[in-house]
C-alpha cells in the first residue's frame, strides 16, 4: 500500500510458486515489530511513512534504473499511480468538496445513465444522490458486482467476484477519457476553479496559477510551468470568459500524471 510493492512480490501467493522476500532480516524485524506493538496497524504505518526508506525521493538515475528499474532495492522513494478510489478522493480534496463524514448507508455519485437499467435478468434503476453525500470517499460508493462504479473500473478496480489481494495497474486511453468528461470529474475541476478565485481573490495570476498548481501536485511549479499554464488560460479566456478559462485550467491540472500519482 506504501511502497506500491511489498518486501515478497506476490502477495497473493505465499506458496512454493511465490517470490521469495527481497530483505528476509527486515521482514523478519518488521512481523517482530508488528507483534510487539500488540498488533496495532496504525503503529507499523506510522514506523513505515517516518522512516528514512519511504521519505526518499522518488527521482531516478540512469545508473540505478539499469540496475535496480523496480526498486526492489528500495533505494528510491515509492512512485506509483493512485488506486481507483483514491483518484477520485484525491479530485474531491483538492476541490474542497471531500466529505469526511464516516459510516452510513452507501452513496450514490453521478454514473452514465442506462447501466443498471437491465442488469442479471433484473430491472434496477440508479438514482444518483444529491447533495453532500454524493461527495463521500470512495469506499462508500454503492457498488453492484454485475455493473462496477464505471469511473473506477477504467482505474483497475475490481468487481469483487472474488477476493483480490493485488490489483493490477494499467494505463489506457479510457482512463484520460475518463478524467476529462466523467461527471464527478467535470464538477472538481469547476470547484477547483471556484475556490482558487475565492481563495486568492486579489492575488496575482501566476500566483493564482501557483496556488492551483500547489493544490494538485504539492509542489511549486517550476517556471516553464508556469509560462504553459498562463498561456493555457490567456488562450481559453480570449476564446471565452473569465469563469471559463478557469475550469479549462483546473481540468487541465486534475489531468496530469503527476496528480495521479503517489510522488
Amino acid at each position: 500500500e506504501l511502497f506500491g510493492q511489498g518486501l515478497v512480490g506476490t502477495p497473493e501467493d505465499f506458496g512454493t510458486r511465490g517470490e521469495r522476500p527481497t530483505h528476509p532480516e527486515l521482514l523478519d524485524w518488521l512481523a517482530v515489530e508488528f507483534m510487539d506493538s500488540g498488533w496495532s496497524i496504525k503503529h507499523l504505518l506510522r514506523l513505515l511513512v517516518t522512516s528514512a526508506t519511504y521519505r526518499q525521493s522518488s527521482k531516478i538515475t540512469s545508473e540505478l534504473l539499469a540496475r535496480d528499474p523496480s526498486d526492489k532495492l528500495l533505494a528510491r522513494g515509492p512512485r506509483f499511480r493512485l488506486a481507483a478510489e483514491e483518484i477520485r478522493d484525491n479530485a474531491l480534496a483538492i476541490a474542497g468538496t471531500l466529505n469526511l463524514k464516516m459510516g452510513g448507508p452507501p452513496a450514490r455519485p453521478p454514473q452514465p445513465e442506462g447501466l443498471w437499467a437491465k442488469v442479471s435478468g433484473e430491472k434496477t434503476e440508479y438514482v444518483p444522490i444529491a447533495g453532500l453525500d454524493q461527495f463521500r470517499r470512495g469506499i462508500y460508493v454503492v457498488w453492484k458486482r454485475s455493473s462496477p462504479y464505471p469511473s473506477m473500473a477504467n482505474f483497475d478496480a475490481t468487481a469483487r467476484l472474488t477476493c483480490t489481494v493485488k490489483r493490477l495497474r494499467s494505463n489506457t486511453p479510457l482512463q484520460a477519457l475518463t478524467l476529462l468528461n466523467d461527471p464527478v470529474y467535470v464538477e472538481a475541476a469547476r470547484a477547483l476553479a471556484r475556490r482558487i478565485e475565492r481563495e486568492c481573490p486579489a492575488a496575482t495570476l501566476d500566483e493564482q496559477l501557483r496556488f492551483g498548481f500547489r493544490l494538485c501536485l504539492s509542489r511549486e511549479p517550476r517556471r516553464e510551468e508556469v509560462e504553459i499554464l498562463r498561456t493555457l488560460f490567456t488562450h481559453q479566456r480570449a476564446s471565452g470568459t473569465a469563469a471559463s478559462a478557469w475550469d479549462a485550467l483546473a481540468t487541465t491540472l486534475l489531468n496530469l500524471d503527476e496528480t495521479i500519482t503517489k510522488p
